[in-house]
């Protein structure tokens, strides 16, 4: 999925070296960033340097759209937007007053500037970020964060709530208040209409921002990583942070639809099937077959509308002596041990049919999948866009043992796919290409860091073609400098002896693999890979086998073996998170 860099700021009023010199150096620092949106009145009253931009004398870095504030643009600045389709000078564009539009990289962007004093009737939907001057209603409503009183705008908040956006970005108050992501799911105050956009359980977070160069130091910027809605799959997990509150909005008047309400765990859709009350199949207890004269099932799955197999001339049932005419299933005479009535067998029996018909058992959620609410997520280092880094549950290095653990917290780390995918090859083809290249990114830092505790790094990974409950995921050990590759390998390969099987050496960690397969990655670059046959029965922690005997630690095998409490599992992950931070990828990522 391809990442857009965004930087927001809040009002400038005029004050455009200002801004502009700052955002130069953000982008040198944090960029380079793809586009640059400013919140609130860029020009305000302050027209001291208004010829200075409109002649390209004060240079706008990167791509910049504005919207307007409280204040009206100066007429200059209207007569020069009308004129150019809303450009004012190179990388500065006027938004308007009202509307949406995608950028060429796929971001969408809905605005609303100025002060709204009606409801727009028909907001657009799938919109990455949300841009209004005012803040909405009760958007500090629910958070735990500390904020002086705010006011704020009903028509921005039904604007917000049925937008849906992924962020929203306003500065009407002023201060800085980056609120804790809300959901956008069912929730007491949140509006349900007819829209099924694919932001329907995707959180929405708010940040308000201070004005440029205001004196109380508020923060007046915020810059993020953007997948665009329109690059993701509609089978894309949602991640749900841990602070997520319901929606904050208090929204009088509004329909909710009980046929569109959503799952709050997953952000899908649970539609009910209206037709004659039909819930998963089962009719209510007043409704009597029309068919048979019994209740438990529609007309339309009674047993009698079956086509019944054919009763050979000779038949004799065994229950009333009839020839030829039923089955003894269907005799009249027999009587039901399950229900107690005659007619039919309990094979036939209408009564049981709400056991048949109970929706099949859904698949245990998988462990790897950040939408699973199970999933370990104390564990979890750095989440880029499409990988995340995970300590590794029940951990090869014994962090307990002072002689084992060389890297802060054990450094025995998961890399693991965001999306759902069960092997590198069930990707699609580009997102095999950011795949591999943020793997990359974080092999090399986990590799940096791992030689200042003088350790190499050793990664393995196993891959099964088709097997839809594995979850791509390469777990990466630290091994002391004095187990050099060649005693690694060596390693690996008499423990393929002893287990028959068959190693190819490659000069390349990248080299081309089998479809199924086993492969290791040694610290000088190198690998080993093994083809899994069809039907091979291959241990998946055969890498952790081999390590383990290496290290001296044949009793670390079973990673079940080697789980500890949360309280040391968190413990463990805040020392190498410490140990990271500094080589972390993602670190220049973030918000800044």
């Amino acid at each position: 999925m391809n990442t857009v860099k965004v930087l927001a700021t809040g009002s400038a009023n005029g004050k455009f070296r200002e801004l502009f010199s700052g955002v130069t150096k953000f982008n040198n620092n944090w960029g380079p960033f793809d586009l640059l949106l400013c919140v609130g009145d860029l020009f305000g009253e302050n027209t001291d340097e208004i010829e200075s931009l409109l002649n390209n004398e004060i240079p706008v870095p990167i791509a910049t759209c504005f919207i307007h504030g409280k204040y009206e643009l100066p007429d200059v600045v209207k007569e020069r937007a009308e004129k150019n389709n809303g450009v004012i000078c190179d990388n500065l564009t006027y938004l308007g007053h009202q509307g949406s539009f995608t950028t060429l990289d796929g971001v969408k962007i809905a605005y609303a500037g100025g002060i709204l004093d009606s409801v727009i009737k028909v907001p657009p939907t799938q919109v990455d970020i949300l841009l209004t001057y005012e803040w909405p209603k009760g958007i500090t409503r629910l958070s735990s964060q500390e904020i002086r009183d705010v006011s704020g705008s009903n028509e921005v908040a039904q604007l917000a709530a049925r937008v849906k956006p992924r962020y929203h970005f306003a500065t009407s108050e002023n201060v800085f208040f980056k609120r804790e992501p809300y959901q956008n799911a069912l929730s007491p105050n949140s509006i349900q209409d007819d829209d099924t956009q694919l932001q329907m359980g995707i959180p929405t977070w708010f940040v308000g921002l201070a004005e440029v160069g205001n004196s109380a130091k508020e923060k007046w910027y915020y810059g993020f990583n953007l997948v665009p809605l329109i690059n993701m799959p509609k089978s894309a997990p949602l991640s749900y942070p841990k602070d997520m509150t319901e929606c904050p909005f208090d929204i009088k008047g509004q329909k909710r639809k009980l046929e569109d309400t959503q799952t709050f765990s997953t952000g899908s859709s649970s539609r009910l099937n209206t037709k004659r009350g039909r819930t998963n199949g089962i009719p209510p207890e007043t409704y009597i077959c029309n068919k048979c004269n019994n209740p438990g099932h529609w007309i339309n799955d009674c047993q009698q509308n079956k086509k019944q197999k054919p009763v050979s001339k000779d038949y004799v049932c065994k229950a009333c002596n009839e020839i030829g005419i039923h089955l003894i299933f269907d005799c009249p005479s027999i009587e039901c041990k399950a229900c107690g009535e005659k007619g039919h067998s309990p094979r036939n029996c209408p009564h049981l049919e709400k056991k048949q018909n109970k929706p099949p058992t859904e698949p245990e959620p998988c462990w790897f999948c950040l939408s699973n609410p199970r999933t370990v997520k104390h564990l979890i280092i750095s989440v880029g866009s499409d990988l995340y880094l995970s300590m590794a549950k029940g951990g090869l290095i014994d962090t307990q043992a002072s002689s084992e653990s060389i890297v802060p917290g054990g450094g025995h780390v998961l890399l693991v796919s965001i999306m759902h995918y069960p092997t590198f090859r069930e990707a699609p083809r580009d997102e095999q290409i950011n795949l591999k290249a943020e793997m990359e990114k974080y092999k090399s830092s986990l590799k940096r860091l791992y030689q200042d505790y003088e350790a190499g790094m050793v990664s393995f990974e196993v891959s099964y073609l088709g097997r839809k409950h594995y979850h791509y995921h390469v777990q990466i050990v630290p091994v002391p400098f004095k187990y050099d590759s060649e005693t690694i390998r060596k390693a690996f390969m008499d423990e393929a002896t002893t287990d028959d099987l068959k190693f190819t050496q490659a000069q390349s960690s990248s080299s081309v693999v089998p479809i199924n397969y086993f492969k290791v990655d040694l610290p000088d670059g190198t690998s080993l890979i093994h083809e899994v046959e069809p039907k091979e029965h291959f241990d998946v922690q055969y890498g952790r086998k081999v390590l383990s005997k290496l290290l001296g630690a044949p009793q670390r095998v079973n990673w079940r073996d080697c789980v500890v409490s949360d309280e040391l599992e968190r413990e463990d992950a805040e020392k190498f998170r410490q140990a990271f931070g500094k080589y972390d990828p993602m670190s220049t990522v973030k918000g800044v």
